[in-house]
């Protein structure tokens, strides 16, 4: 890495801490002018120097020393509401979970402790809304599911090759986005999203990554309005398919309309507005009601009043279970210090809860050399 992107990220770390040029000099031992030069990419920092400032600013050292992967995109936000001063921060705040997540992703890749998948060499995006619910349907037969509730929408993604971390971003802060760690005819993808947002929410953003990686367009920073449009199509299909949504809406006829929405929402673990908005799509409620509907808002006691519950995932702090179990082989196995695991793990483990390491043999210690050591 150059120094000046070294430099830059110095100074990013160290805004985003709230930490001074001059502080943060006298915690690693230097001048605030040998900080600042560092910081323009004037003055070389050594590797003691670089570990000092990481532990100092709370940030994992491959942060500041590994080098940039391709651009972060995908990036999806809602910061109408957010205030002005905050947006640069928030999506500054994803760009760097992302770029970490994807290095790490790349690392257990490259040590084979991750598979990559083969991808769809026609893939693209749909071009209408017919092609999108098809797509869906696609991918649920391919993983061998019909109608059901997806109740684990993050083992489903990375069955797909997408790994997702749940990262807390804050309520005013992005919903999401994902990146393609290699652009082979074999490889992965990770997704960063909001774990800070409602349950639905965080799933229909996950849902739209999915979209993004499986229309082969996880590198296309510019997605276009009626590309995004078609992404979140398949997302809403994908989540909510026709024949399912269409049996609960018809299985309490007896209920209002009100309540068999809930129970929509609460059967597939949508938001309020993707759950009527799905009905409203599928012809089972009149524009009008749509409207209604979504100005009225369900509190957590309708649900319960019903006797709706489920599952809020994927919840901050929250990785795909494989690339936790990955984490874990590279530790068991001697590639991974326990202290690299903990940091890759971010924060869904401590170092109390690693298991216990076997004895190494011969050949044991020959693979870990010839993997990387974290």
């Amino acid at each position: 890495m150059d120094h000046a992107t070294l430099g830059l990220r110095v100074a990013q770390a160290r805004s985003a801490a709230d930490v001074s040029q001059g502080k943060l000099g006298e915690l690693v031992g230097l001048d605030r002018t040998a900080i600042s030069r560092a910081e323009k990419g004037e003055r070389k920092l050594t590797m003691t120097e670089m570990v000092a400032i990481a532990e100092a600013l709370g940030r994992p050292l491959g942060f500041f020393v590994n080098d940039p992967l391709p651009a972060v995109v995908n990036r999806r936000t809602d910061l109408a509401s957010a205030p002005d001063d905050a947006r640069h921060d928030t999506t500054q705040a994803l760009d760097t979970e992302i770029e970490l997540f994807a290095s790490d992703a790349l690392m257990l890749l490259e040590m084979g402790l991750v598979a990559p998948v083969k991808r769809a060499q026609d893939a693209r995006t749909p071009q209408d809304h017919p092609e999108a619910e098809h797509l869906a349907a696609v991918i649920r037969e391919r993983l061998g599911m019909s109608d059901e509730p997806i109740l684990n929408l993050g083992e489903v993604c990375e069955r797909l090759g997408l790994y997702t971390y749940a990262a807390p971003l804050g309520v005013h802060g992005p919903d999401g986005g994902c990146v393609e760690v290699t652009a082979e005819v074999e490889s992965i993808a990770v997704a960063v999203i909001n774990g800070d947002l409602d349950s639905g929410r965080r799933r229909m953003t996950l849902a739209h990554e999915l979209g993004h990686w499986l229309c082969g367009d996880a590198y296309d920073a510019v997605a276009g309005t009626d590309s995004e449009k078609m992404i979140f199509s398949f997302a809403i299909h994908f989540l909510a398919p026709r024949p399912g949504v269409v049996h609960a809406w018809n299985n309490n006829r007896d209920w209002s309309n009100r309540d068999r929405a809930l129970d929509v929402a609460a059967t597939y673990h949508l938001s309020w507005s993707a759950a009527v908005g799905q009905l409203r799509n599928l012809g089972l409620i009149a524009r009008t009601e749509y409207d209604s509907l979504l100005h009225h808002e369900p509190r957590k006691g309708d649900y319960a009043h019903l006797k709706l519950t489920w599952e809020k995932e994927p919840k901050s702090p929250y990785l795909s279970p494989s690339f936790a179990a990955a984490c874990i082989e590279g530790y068991t196995t001697g590639r991974l210090t326990a202290a690299r695991t903990v940091e890759v793990l971010r924060g869904t483990m401590t170092r109390d809860d690693l298991p216990e390491r076997p004895p190494q043999t011969l050949s044991d210690l020959r693979r870990a050399f010839g993997g990387h050591v974290g």
